[in-house]
Order: structure tokens, then sequence, then C-alpha cells
């Protein structure tokens, strides 16, 4: 299996436990896990046909996102 496949299996596994967590609080934050797993397959794929070849700069989104 593949780094890809794998972070995906992740992000599914995230969603899964959103689903049954019993704690409302802390689905949002399987879903945003969930999301980071799938930021990361697409960030990997993108490298792996390299159509990404630098590091992404964390700083650089973190401050985007503001």
């Amino acid at each position: 299996m593949s780094d890809v496949e794998d972070y995906r299996n992740n992000a599914e596994d995230c969603l899964r436990m959103a689903a049954a967590d019993k704690d409302e609080q802390d689905r949002p934050l399987w879903a945003t896990l969930a999301v980071s797993w799938l930021r990361l397959a697409e960030d990997a794929d993108r490298i792996r046909a390299g159509r990404l070849s630098h590091p992404v700069d964390l700083d650089q989104l973190a401050s985007a996102a503001d």
C-alpha cells in the first residue's frame, strides 16, 4: 500500500471515529484531523507526480489562513 493510500485510509478512519464518537464536542476534531490527512494525501500525490517539487512553507500557509 502506498503512502497516499495510507493517508486516505487514515482520513476514513477519522471520519468513522467522528460518526461513532458519543461526545459531540470531539466530532469536529475528528473531522479536522480527517481533512488534514486528505491534504497530506493530496500533497504526497502531487509530489509523486512531480507537480509539487518543494516543501510547503507551513508558516506562510498559517499566515495566509488568518
